[in-house]
Formats: structure tokens, C-alpha cells, sequence
């Protein structure tokens, strides 16, 4: 996608906030849906704070944003070893910050075939440990931990170190917000059925539809914003539905087995950095991966 760039994205992203402000107040005029409005301006005010990290690092140089994806990836390790301790019942909160962030700066300098490798020996490694032992054992959770997030936080950096693919990681994180924020919108005003109760009892069919929309709106705005070609974009936004789902349900499954509604909070609204970030974990990587393998870049 070579009209695309970082800053054309990131005015994209300015403007989408703006609308998505003025829906809000619209939805606080009507009797009907001001309750519930009212109570989504804390989360706006704090969605504007995700926005601005999550787009203006991708301006800097890249030992700086290096620096910025280190620091994250050692509050996600601090996080969910928090949570992934709990479940075993051991101290994990410092060795999973540590392992994060190594991991996070060798994925970032390795070359991409030996990424590939070592990220596939240990997945196939991962999942078969988790087949064969329990959340509580030592290997069962460290195995899980590799699972979500260690390899999609690896992936996400070895991504984040091609400057080419930029402005895809910035993509991915404006349509998640765009599929996460409406979805939470329809699922507040009239979900009613759940959709994977289990693990994330807040999530509703409704909200995903809502979701959907609002993603296919943002989609076409851009295809006719940035000259975007329709078809790889529509199958852009399949692939971010999917994956945004999946790190959304891989983040809820660690805290379910532990018995926690969110990781340790950074944002009293928001919850913790990986309850911000874990569909984008997924998401990145994903849609990276599909543009290198179809040429889009």
C-alpha cells in the first residue's frame, strides 16, 4: 500500500476521534441513550491518551521507539506475570517483565527467517506443554505465558523494527480501536446476548455487529480518503476482526483462570496496559504478516 504513510493515518485517526466526539454528544442529547453516554466521556477522555501513544511513537526515530516498546513490554510482563502467578501460586511479576522485554529486543534485532524458526519451535512447544500440563504447574504456565503474550509481543516487535511496516501496525491499531470502541458502544446500549460468556461475559453479539459496522465505515473512508485499494483493505479489516478477537479472548482467558477481572491497572478507567493492547498484540502481527505475504508494501 504505498499511498499509505504514518502521518496520513494518523490524521485519519485525529479525524475518526473528532466524529466519534460528536457521536457521543449527540447520543448524550437524546433522552433515551444519556445514561449510558454519560458514562462513556471518561472512557473517550482516556481513549484520546491510547491514541496519542499509540500513533506518535511511529514518528520517531527508531531506537526511540524501540525504547518506548521495551519499556511496554516490561509493564505487560510485570502484568501478566502478576495474573499468570496467581493461577500457579508462585512470584512471576519481575522474571516475566524481564523475559518480556529481552525477548521483545532479540525479536527486534533478529533476522526474519530465524525469527520465523525459533517463534515456530516454540509455539509447537507451547501448545503441546499446555495439552499435557495443568494452569498450576510451572511448565503449564509458562507454557501458557509463551502462548499470550510472550509470541505475539515477539512478533509485534520483530514487525515494529521494519520501518516499511509502519504504517500497517499503525492500520491494524486504528481499526481495533475503531471494532473495540463500537463494539463496547452496542454492547452498553443494547446488547443483550453474550458472546463467549465464560471468558468475557461483557461481550455481546450485539456489540460485535455494532463493532463490524463501524469498522466497515472506517474502512471505506479510507479506501476513498487515501486512494486505498477496496478489496485488500475489506480483507484487511476480516483479518483484524479475527485476530482482535482472539487477543482479546487469549488476555481474558489468563484472568479468568486466576480469578481477576483485569491486570493491574495503569488507567483507572481502562484497566491494565495489556487490557488495552491485547487485541493490537495479535492484531499488528497479523496484518504485517498478511501485507509482506500479499506485496502490499
Amino acid at each position: 500500500m504505498p499511498q499509505m504513510t504514518a502521518a496520513l493515518l494518523a490524521q485519519a485517526i485525529a479525524t475518526a476521534f473528532a466524529a466519534g466526539t460528536c457521536l457521543l454528544l449527540l447520543l448524550t442529547l437524546i433522552p433515551a441513550s444519556r445514561s449510558v453516554a454519560r458514562h462513556l466521556w471518561p472512557i473517550l477522555a482516556s481513549e484520546a491518551a491510547i491514541l496519542a501513544a499509540g500513533v506518535l511513537p511511529w514518528m520517531l526515530p527508531p531506537l526511540a521507539l524501540l525504547a518506548i516498546l521495551l519499556v511496554a513490554a516490561g509493564r505487560v510482563g510485570f502484568e501478566s506475570g502478576t495474573v499468570h502467578g496467581l493461577t500457579a501460586g508462585r512470584p512471576f511479576s519481575v522474571s516475566h517483565a524481564i523475559a518480556l522485554v529481552a525477548v521483545s529486543a532479540l525479536a527486534w534485532f533478529s533476522g526474519t527467517g530465524a525469527f520465523l524458526w525459533t517463534a515456530g519451535v516454540l509455539l509447537a512447544a507451547a501448545l503441546a506443554t499446555t495439552s499435557l500440563r495443568p494452569d498450576t504447574s510451572l511448565a503449564g504456565s509458562l507454557a501458557r505465558f509463551a502462548l499470550f503474550p510472550l509470541l505475539p509481543l515477539a512478533a509485534f516487535s520483530h514487525a515494529a523494527s521494519e520501518q516499511h511496516l509502519a504504517p500497517v501496525l499503525v492500520l491494524a491499531f486504528f481499526l481495533v480501536e475503531v471494532f473495540d470502541s463500537f463494539s463496547l458502544l452496542g454492547g452498553k446500549l443494547y446488547g443483550r446476548t453474550p458472546l463467549v460468556p465464560r471468558l468475557s461475559p461483557r461481550k455481546t453479539w450485539e456489540g460485535l455487529a455494532t463493532g463490524g459496522g463501524a469498522l466497515a465505515i472506517a474502512l471505506l473512508s479510507l479506501v476513498a480518503w487515501l486512494g486505498l485499494p477496496l478489496l485488500p483493505m475489506l480483507l484487511a479489516g476480516l483479518v483484524v476482526v479475527a485476530a482482535a478477537i482472539a487477543g482479546d479472548l487469549l488476555g481474558s482467558l489468563a484472568k479468568r483462570r486466576a480469578g481477576v477481572k483485569d491486570y493491574p491497572a495503569v488507567m483507572a478507567v481502562q484497566g491494565g496496559l495489556l487490557d488495552i493492547i491485547d487485541s493490537w498484540l495479535v492484531a499488528g502481527p497479523c496484518l504485517a504478516g498478511l501485507a509482506a505475504l500479499l506485496g502490499w508494501l
